[in-house]
């Protein structure tokens, strides 16, 4: 079974990689741009678009509750004698870390949406 659960844990690990490379591309695009474009036009663009506001603290949030989650789990891991920690939990938290890198992700795409629209 054990090899089951490392499958799936290089995958997610594997994917993440390749998100992580994403969202680098974005971020640098999104740099690079702003490096041109007015501050103001992007934070007025950015402050004035409620859906774009909503999703921004959606991500965070959610990405702040899986981290959380992870230390809770940890600190319980470190100070319990008899709590489990191998397996389908360290599937899931490969799976966690994935989910943390794809909403980062697609954070930085709907700023990158924002900046690019003004070029």
């Amino acid at each position: 079974m054990s090899d089951i659960y490392d499958l799936v844990s290089i995958f997610f690990n594997l994917a993440s990689i390749i998100l992580g490379l994403l969202g680098l591309y974005f971020v640098i695009k999104n740099w690079q741009t702003w490096q041109k474009i007015g501050v103001d036009l992007i934070k007025a663009r950015a402050f004035l678009d409620k859906k774009f506001l909503e999703k921004n603290w959606l991500y965070l949030v959610i990405v702040g509750g899986i981290i959380m989650f992870r230390r809770i789990y940890r600190y319980l891991e470190l100070y319990s004698t008899e709590f489990p920690g191998v397996g389908v939990i360290e599937v899931l938290f490969d799976f966690l870390g994935f989910l943390v890198i794809l909403i980062l992700v697609l954070m930085a795409y709907q700023w990158y949406k924002i900046i690019q629209s003004h070029i």
